[in-house]
């Protein structure tokens, strides 16, 4: 029996920072996958195996909806939501800007921003970093990729943050909210087809063709949804996170300020230690996981953030290793639904860590008790008061 699971609900919101690890290692000691009652009942799944075998099973474990509970979209988000074999053909279009050599060429704006927005706070000597940062620069990075206007970003952000937080808490306000993304979405994509020529994603959606046909307005607004969504909420839970490591970590601090070379292998170790998406899946046949009887219609949490703590993957899971090799994470998923973004992601996060420790090479929390963590879907340090000399 699996007396430890029965009480697990990703949105307790009294689960911190200073709980939430220990409790998915104590989960996870006792089986890899377990049965909560939360939500009507699920499976939660903690284990690193176990989370890479659901994820390699599309055929059974369809990952529409893709959060539990499910957000209120009246269309399913693309390609996210989408089961083989229709999966990879609308994967494929978003494939280019997405592609390493397409990452890139976001650095250079990234760098930009990052400057601007340390400009805004440097002289104050104290600043919440998730506020001035970790929500800001995902948010307008959002709107470079999806060619949108820049000053919407927060309000973008704001409806992103009320859909994924508050699903659980308050369905109307995320109804809402998801009504919103669409109203604002809509003439957008009206406007832009007298000349969709345009480099960001919304121009690429109304050329790109399936079968010989134009996406149709059901498929470009799912495409929309997710893309917003994903841009946005699981990078800022992964900066405010990785700001409290580097914060509590002053050597590790120095040395990826005197050596911008080791980022991109700490990027990776960031990732594994502090990747905040909980995946969902929906069992289409019955199966079994571990050892474990899975009927059709069962629901799965997978953590994947438990799963990249799994001593039987990883030695010495909870230490943080520059350049640990091999660092087989889970943070972007596995399989075909592996994040469509992950390379833009690694590029955000690096160009971030380098800018700020180059401006900024050492700081400290400011009031440790201030820090706060989110629930739901996407985990994350959420406030972050840091200071400097």
């Amino acid at each position: 029996m699996t007396h430890k699971y029965r009480d697990y609900d990703h949105y307790d919101p009294q689960t911190s920072l200073g709980t939430v690890y220990g409790m998915w290692d104590d989960l996870r000691s006792e089986c890899p996958i377990g049965r909560s009652d939360a939500h009507g009942g699920m499976w939660v799944v903690t284990g690193y195996a176990e989370a890479y075998d659901v994820l390699h099973r599309p055929e059974i474990f369809s990952s529409h909806p893709a959060s539990f509970p499910s957000f209120p979209s009246p269309m399913k988000m693309m390609p996210v939501e989408i089961d083989p074999p229709e999966h990879a053909r609308y994967r494929a279009l978003l494939a280019p800007p997405f592609s390493v050599k397409g990452a890139e060429r976001y650095a250079e704006p990234l760098g930009v921003t990052v400057n601007r927005l340390i400009d805004e706070f440097i002289d104050d000597g104290e600043v919440d970093v998730y506020q001035a940062i970790a929500l800001r620069l995902p948010a307008e990075l959002a709107t470079i990729m999806l060619g949108t206007a820049v000053e919407d970003a927060t309000q973008l952000q704001e409806w992103v943050e009320t859909v994924v937080h508050k699903v659980a808490t308050d369905f109307n306000a995320a109804i809402e909210a998801v009504q919103a993304i669409f109203g604002y979405f809509n003439p957008l994509l009206e406007a832009r087809k007298a000349d969709p020529s345009g480099d960001d994603l919304l121009s690429l959606l109304l050329r790109v063709e399936i079968d010989g046909e134009r996406l149709d307005g059901t498929t470009l607004l799912g495409f929309c949804f997710f893309l917003l969504l994903a841009s946005l909420d699981t990078t800022q839970k992964v900066i405010g996170s990785m700001f409290w490591h580097l914060a509590t970590h002053p050597e590790l601090r120095h040395r990826l300020a005197a050596d911008p070379a080791l980022t991109p292998g700490a990027v990776e170790e960031f990732l594994r230690l502090y990747g905040s998406v909980i995946n969902s899946r929906r069992c289409t046949a019955d199966t079994e996981v571990a050892g474990v009887s899975i009927k059709e219609g069962d629901q799965l949490l997978i953590l994947l953030g438990a799963a990249n703590r799994d001593e039987r993957e990883f030695s010495d899971p909870a230490d943080f290793v520059v350049g640990r090799s091999p660092n087989r994470h889970l943070t972007f998923a596995s399989g075909i639904h592996r994040c469509l973004g992950a390379h833009i992601a690694r590029v955000e996060l690096r160009v971030m860590i380098d800018e700020f420790l180059r401006r900024i090479p050492d700081f400290e929390l400011a009031d440790p008790s201030q820090i706060e963590w989110s629930h739901g879907h996407v985990q994350g340090v959420v406030r972050l008061p840091i200071r400097w000399g």
